[in-house]
């Protein structure tokens, strides 16, 4: 991914195998969505390898099943959130650019794997969704 004006490719980096395969729409999007929101977008988990994606899974999170997460494919982000303001921008402005939004007690999920992607990781479009964990 090219850096853009609030992010940076570093941000992406799958923790595991260190790379980052992030669809450049996509953050294209998020860079629009971020300069809606007119707050910083603290990403704490975008490009996924399987690996990975399995350790979470492993470690009690509520994970997409086994190689269907939009995070493999480089099109989903996690944002960190603290505080109810904050968060009300955060996904407020994401809602103007995508359909798929989760909500977890310190982050927002968002993805665009309605749009971005093969027909086996399709899902379904107009989604918000919390986290129990």
């Amino acid at each position: 991914m090219k850096d853009t004006r609030h992010f940076k490719s570093a941000e992406f980096i799958c923790p595991d195998c260190k790379s980052e395969s992030m669809s450049q729409d996509f953050i294209a999007d998020l860079e629009q969505a971020r300069r809606i929101a007119n707050v910083p977008f603290k990403i704490t988990s975008g490009y996924r390898c399987q690996a990975y994606q399995d350790d979470l899974k492993r470690r009690g999170y509520q994970t997409a099943k086994s190689g269907t997460s939009p995070h493999l494919l480089g099109v989903a982000a996690d944002i960190s959130t603290i505080g109810d303001d904050k968060r009300h921008s955060i996904i407020k402005s994401l809602l103007t650019i995508f359909n798929r939004i989760g909500i977890g007690s310190n982050f927002v999920h968002v993805d665009a794997a309605d749009r971005y992607v093969a027909a086996e990781f399709m899902r379904n479009s107009n989604r918000i969704w919390h986290y129990r964990r």
